[in-house]
């Protein structure tokens, strides 16, 4: 029987101080290595929030161009209109001749105006007109009116009586003693007892206005001298 000899066992290695160090340096080179992942991590993270906080910093711009729209919706709102109702009412007056046409107790004195060419004078000059009515003129001597329309320069210097420079309200002329037409004659201006004549005739309607100047109506028709 042949005898073998027993497996020899490994001697067992011994962890000298040198190995132990070895292992405590590999692991804290592992711990920090961790360590700086999981910051790399945070800091990914908080990049990725990065956009989101801009996001939220545009919202404040939107808000700005908002505003801006309703302040120009609320300028334009503001538009004015009320100027160009008021225009409208006044351009509605019309002409002294409009203005006396519409009143419709002026048809001798439009009649007169017209054979004398002085139509177009009275609608678009600046100017005050003493206007008789037809019961005015109804009231003159048989025959005067048809002398005068029969004689130009006649019916011109009567129709000159009744007209003053510039528009003159009914306030403006009682301030003074006497007013000058467009014959260059002095009228007397008197106010007693709230009645206002001029040149001996009453003003019955004061301060018709027109757009070209101002009518009072007064009841006698104003017959200048005989020419020299």
């Amino acid at each position: 029987m042949i005898r073998r000899p027993a497996p020899s066992r490994p001697a067992a290695r011994r962890t000298t101080p040198a190995r132990a160090a070895v292992a405590v340096l590999a692991a804290t080179t592992l711990g920090l290595t961790a360590v700086g992942c999981a910051g790399d991590d945070d800091t990914t993270t908080a990049d990725t929030a990065a956009p989101t906080t801009t996001a939220a910093a545009a919202d404040p711009t939107t808000t700005e161009a908002e505003a801006t729209t309703t302040t120009a919706a609320a300028t334009t709102t503001d538009a004015p209109t009320t100027t160009a109702a008021a225009t409208t009412t006044a351009a509605a007056r019309g002409s002294i001749i409009d203005v006396a046409t519409e009143a419709g107790n002026f048809t001798t004195l439009l009649a007169a105006v017209e054979a004398a060419g002085l139509t177009e004078t009275l609608a678009t000059t600046q100017v005050t007109l003493l206007a008789p009515t037809d019961e005015a003129f109804a009231a003159l001597d048989p025959g005067v009116l048809e002398a005068v329309l029969a004689d130009p320069a006649q019916l011109t210097a009567l129709l000159q009586e009744h007209v003053l420079p510039l528009p003159q309200q009914s306030r403006t002329l009682s301030i003074f003693s006497s007013v000058v037409n467009l014959n260059d004659r002095s009228l007397p201006v008197v106010e007693e007892a709230g009645s206002l004549t001029i040149g001996g005739a009453t003003v019955t309607e004061a301060d018709l206005e027109a757009d070209n100047g101002v009518i009072h109506v007064i009841d006698t028709v104003l017959v200048p001298p005989p020419a020299a």
